[in-house]
């Protein structure tokens, strides 16, 4: 087996994350450090990370957290800020699936599967994505369109979401959108480049996992009904 698929398998990280790890010369196979991901790891073989003995996780565990306002999608940090991590029990390893920003909130998958989260996060997926927000002014049915269509955003990027719906709350326009692919800050750059304010932004949905009445805070582990359908989403 890969080392950096055994790291996964651990629940050290996902896989492309692993990679780094090795790379970094964080990983000993039989008490020599190796940086190769793609070394070969036999089955009597021990292998440390970070100077701790792993092994293979048998009890994979996906999560659902909702994510609050102002923390970091990280499992740590080193200016000490509030984190991911400080919501869940010190004894699980476990790391979250791709990243909300700090001041995005809602849904978050987090796991200790590296090799699922690896899938999850991997370019080809395509797993459609709905978040909420919260702006100024209501979109007429040509931005709409041009929206779907994609707008530029800078370093050669473009941003492409389709719009479910939006409705008026008092001075506010509630709107709702779907990405796919998700590029880093897509939506609050897709917002700056129309001009528009955004006072908030949520992920309430994930393929067809949806977040629902889970409190602020607070996290729970997805069911195999719910796990499958979200293996079944893949594009690839």
């Amino acid at each position: 087996m890969r080392l950096n698929k055994y790291l996964a398998l651990s629940g050290v990280a996902s896989r492309r994350m692993a990679d780094e790890l090795i790379k970094a010369a964080t990983t000993t196979v039989n008490n020599i450090v190796i940086i190769d991901p793609a070394f070969n790891v036999k089955k009597k073989d021990i292998v440390e990370y970070d100077g701790k003995k792993i092994k293979i996780n048998q009890n994979h565990v996906v999560l659902m957290f909702n994510k609050p306002l102002g923390v970091i999608t990280s499992m740590d940090d080193p200016k000490n800020r509030p984190i991911v991590a400080d919501y869940f029990p010190k004894n699980m390893r476990l790391f979250p699936i791709g990243r909300l920003d700090k001041e995005t909130s809602g849904l978050l998958l987090v796991t200790n599967n590296g090799d699922f989260a690896n899938k999850l996060m991997h370019p080809k997926s395509l797993i459609p994505k709905i978040y909420e927000v919260e702006t100024d002014l209501l979109m007429d049915a040509k931005l709409v369109a041009k929206i779907k269509k994609g707008i530029f955003i800078g370093y050669n990027q473009w941003a492409k979401a389709i719009i479910i719906n939006q409705k008026r709350i008092k001075s506010r326009i509630k709107v709702l959108l779907q990405l796919h692919h998700g590029k880093n800050r897509e939506i609050r750059r897709l917002f700056y480049k129309l001009n528009r304010k955004l006072y908030s932004l949520k992920r309430v949905k994930y393929g067809d996992l949806e977040l629902g009445n889970l409190p602020i805070g607070k996290f729970r582990e997805l069911n195999k009904i719910e796990l499958n359908k979200v293996q079944k989403t893949l594009k690839f």
